[in-house]
């Protein structure tokens, strides 16, 4: 593997959104509202994306106090264990006031997941296979969610 393949960059764009991107995949955070941000995913997340993702979420957390990430991961290949478990510890400091909505295609994904839910001692990641009941489970959450077609845009 060459070493650019990993390099991970990041940069807000003017609306605040956090774009994430390396060769090998990219993740954009944007803010809904109070305690609320969409995370779409793309590709292969390497550990080296965990502290530009984790930055917009600690913000809100301190601010709100709680927060619902919704994760747009149907085009996410695969994350590396330490991006994982770099998550998984942030989830259990902040599991009483922390949730997630993750959609996922793949059984690996859905793996990652329920060995985050595992590690934290509880479900804070929720999954969905299906593009419609991961939007109304992030509509019920957040009321003025605009859908996985119009969010990704």
């Amino acid at each position: 593997m060459s070493p650019d393949k990993d390099l991970v960059s990041s940069r807000t764009l003017p609306d605040g959104t956090v774009l994430v991107e390396s060769a090998r995949g990219t993740a954009r955070l944007t803010r809904l509202g109070p305690s609320a941000l969409l995370c779409v995913c793309t590709g292969v997340l390497s550990t080296d994306f965990y502290t530009p993702m984790v930055a917009p979420a600690q913000r809100e957390m301190e601010q709100s106090g709680r927060l619902s990430m919704f994760v747009d991961g149907w085009d996410l290949r695969s994350v590396d264990t330490g991006f994982r478990e770099a998550w998984t510890e942030w989830f259990k400091r902040h599991k009483q006031h922390f949730g997630m909505r993750l959609l996922v295609r793949t059984k690996l994904m859905d793996m990652a997941a329920s060995l985050a839910n595992l590690f934290t001692g509880m479900n804070v990641v929720k999954t969905y296979s299906s593009v419609a009941s991961w939007e109304r489970a992030c509509s019920q959450d957040f009321p003025s969610f605009r859908g996985r077609a119009k969010a990704a845009g």
